[in-house]
This record gives structure tokens, sequence and C-alpha cells, in this order.
């Protein structure tokens, strides 16, 4: 979830829920504390609809005809992948195989075995969200599959269907290239023992709010890690300190007068009594 900051000040204050799904339902509450005074709305949320997002896996030209398994991290049981294969005209196999994603806290991992298995190739995806806040150092995660050497590491951003490259790394060469200099960069001691979480120096909410992809390419394998990121404006923290201070002095006034009326009404108490 996350709100336009640049909305914001024109008096929007609109909640964006990013994949929506079932459990999102219910009834949800605005609470705005200005100059004005205080607004309250409630909101109603229902969910309709059919959600069915899908993950595949597909190669071509192999001989002979392969072994597809589909596996996931934490395990996960009743997968029932759907797999296509068949040969072509000189006798060569492709396949498409097609998974029914769901929660994004697991791994997908697509594993083909040649027949007499003597080869295997090994591809991983794994999605995640992730909030930080402007002006604050951010760390991605992406962690390497276990083993994994004489790779490649790339890391694309995109804010639409475009990812640009932003960086890249070569195990072989410990070579680094980046075009993100100044705003991000990895930790190169930790990078050849598969650590290859990006590290992003002042961002800033609007130009760096997005989608980064992490991918660790070797032999035969492939892993790759996507993370929406929303880095929150600043202005996020001054509302909310602006909100908590409001609330701690409209509590302050309530105890205050509480303390008060009992004072004057034991007061009172007393000179009834005589």
């Amino acid at each position: 979830t996350y709100l336009l900051q640049d909305q914001l000040s024109r008096g929007i204050a609109s909640l964006h829920l990013r994949q929506c799904g079932i459990k999102d339902r219910g009834r949800y509450r605005c609470l705005v504390n200005s100059t004005l005074g205080q607004q309250k709305s409630f909101v109603i949320m229902k969910v309709e609809g059919y959600m069915n997002r899908e993950i595949q896996c597909l190669s071509k030209d192999i001989f002979p005809a392969p072994r597809v398994q589909w596996s996931t991290l934490p395990p996960k049981d009743n997968l029932r992948p759907i797999t296509h294969m068949g040969p072509n005209t000189e006798g060569l196999y492709s396949f498409q195989s097609t998974l029914r994603m769901f929660e994004n806290t697991l791994t997908y991992i697509c594993t083909v075995n040649s027949t007499y298995g003597s080869q295997s190739w090994r591809s991983s995806l794994q999605e995640r969200g992730l909030i930080g806040e402007a002006g604050q150092e951010l760390s991605i995660p992406c962690i390497a599959p276990q083993n994994l050497q004489n790779f490649s590491l790339t890391w694309t951003f995109s804010r639409t269907n475009d990812p640009t490259v932003i960086l890249s790394y070569d195990s072989r060469t410990r070579r680094t290239s980046n075009l993100w200099v100044g705003r991000a960069g990895l930790k190169l001691d930790q990078v050849l023992m598969g650590d290859g979480s990006l590290l992003l120096h002042n961002p800033e909410s609007r130009e760096q709010t997005g989608t980064y992809t992490c991918t660790f390419t070797g032999f035969q394998s492939r892993h790759v890690v996507q993370t929406q990121v929303n880095i929150r404006s600043r202005s996020h923290h001054f509302q909310m300190l602006v909100i908590v201070v409001v609330v701690a002095v409209v509590v302050a006034a309530v105890i205050t007068a509480l303390l008060l009326y009992r004072k004057l009404h034991g007061k009172f108490s007393l000179l009834a009594i005589k």
C-alpha cells in the first residue's frame, strides 16, 4: 500500500493497493487532521474477479526429450504444472511448462534434466515488495543459490515495461559496470560469496520507485529476484509526526480536563457535606 505524495498537498489522500486480493477486502477508515479540524470517512471495499498469475519455463532444440520438474522454497505440495512438449521436423524437442503462482513469499524453481541424467538446467524466480524512506540508504536483497560459481550479476530498473540495466558484475574478472554511480552500488566484499544486494544511496521518492530485477547467471543456471520498491517521501514522516503530536495534545487535554473536573467536583461535594 502507498499514498501518492504529490497529491496530498491537493487534498487527495487516496490509498493505492498493489496486487489486490481477497484478503484486502473489508472496511477502511480514512482519518485526516488539519487546521480545519478532523475529517473521517469510511470505505467498504469488495473484491471480485478471478486472479490467476502464472510463471513459465520453456526451451527448445533439445534431444532427447527432457524431464521438466517444478519445486518451490519453502516446499509446497500439489503444484500441478501444465507442460507441452514435442519434436520439430528435425527431431529436436521444445517444451513450455506453465505453473500457477501462489503467494509472493515463495521461490519458484524449474529444473530440466536430460533423459540420461547427464545434464541439468535450473532457473528460479522470487518476487517481493520493499518500502524505503527518501534520503535513507536502502538495501535491496538478492542472494545467489548455493554453490554458484563463475557467475555474472545484472541489476535492472523499470518504472514501465522497458527495464534498463543499471549495474553489472562478473565474478571471473571481478569487474563492475555501474551506470548509477553515486546513486547505487554493491557490497564488493560480499558479492563473491553470493550476496548481490543493491545499495541505494540517498534515494528519491519518485525517481527510484519502481521494479528492481536482480539476475544471477551461471553455468546452466539462472536465478531472478524481482523487487517492487516504493520510496516514501520525507513529508510522509512529517505528516505522521503531526498526527502523533495532535493526538498527544488531545489526549493530554482530555486527561487535564478530567483531573480538573474531579478536583472541582470533590470540592463541591465537601461543601455540600458541611
